[in-house]
């Protein structure tokens, strides 16, 4: 399912966040959101699932706006993963991961035998069958995305939206995640804070400055150091990673911007 955001602007307390985004993301691709903290990437975000209703702009979902279809409509197309994953559920994890299948039945009660083995296979899937039985509220951070993640792989949606999934987890489960996600074959909008796990995993990078579409393309293309010195005033070189030929970002405070030609310059 193609995704489109045209000329996409959104107002939070009377003032303008997003100004005038426009991005395409093509069934199964993965696009990444890169941009200093309050650089529109969230804001952007919650135009596309629905939280905070565009200004001015449209979002379209395989080509239907997604302000004028029903909420459980845009529910069974888009599945959401944020950082902020909550204590306040007062459910055990297996019930948790059922809320995915709200959108598709009419709610508790409902669980079919199917419902019941979706979730299992989602909880085997992100390593967490163990925790099944177990209160949500009584998880660790890194668990409870773990269990989030199943959710929204039971919802069966078409487009997956992260915000900052990786934030607070340890190094393998980021690896493991952002993996998990790409092998899934839907399309993907991520809001990445490490330019190195955007580089790594993403299809293309858009970057975000002062709520603008600053920079979009691929990796190779957009993350390069004169971007990263401009958006993020920070330097850095250029790199390749040893396997697979990925761009690797390597920071510095003290070093001038270089060009990928001339790191290679004797």
């Amino acid at each position: 399912m193609n995704v489109v955001l045209d000329r996409v602007s959104v107002a939070v307390g009377g003032r303008t966040v997003v100004h005038e985004a426009s991005l395409r993301v093509e069934s199964g691709r993965f696009l990444g959101l890169v941009g200093p903290n309050g650089s529109g990437k969230s804001t952007l975000l919650r135009a596309l699932y629905r939280v905070l209703r565009p200004h001015t702009g449209t979002v379209r979902l395989a080509g239907d706006d997604a302000w004028r279809l029903p909420p459980r409509e845009v529910a069974r197309r888009v599945a959401v993963l944020t950082q902020e994953s909550g204590t306040d559920f007062d459910l055990d994890v297996l019930d948790v991961v059922l809320l995915g299948r709200l959108p598709h039945h009419g709610g508790f009660g409902g669980d079919s035998a199917r419902d019941l083995a979706l979730v299992r296979r989602a909880l085997e899937r992100v390593g967490a069958s163990a925790l099944a039985d177990r209160p949500f509220a009584a998880l660790s951070g890194g668990e409870r995305q773990r269990v989030l993640l199943a959710r929204a792989l039971v919802q069966e949606s078409q487009v997956l939206v992260l915000d900052e999934p990786t934030n607070h987890l340890d190094i393998a489960f980021q690896l493991e995640l952002m993996r998990l996600v790409g092998g899934l074959g839907v399309t993907t909008v991520a809001a990445l804070h490490d330019l190195n796990l955007a580089a790594a995993h993403c299809d293309e990078i858009a970057v975000l400055r002062d709520g603008r579409v600053t920079a979009l393309g691929p990796p190779d293309d957009v993350l390069t150091p004169e971007v990263i010195h401009d958006v993020f005033g920070v330097r850095a070189h250029l790199l390749r990673h040893p396997v697979g030929g990925r761009p690797l970002i390597a920071f510095s405070d003290d070093t001038p911007v270089v060009t990928p030609h001339q790191e290679h310059t004797p």
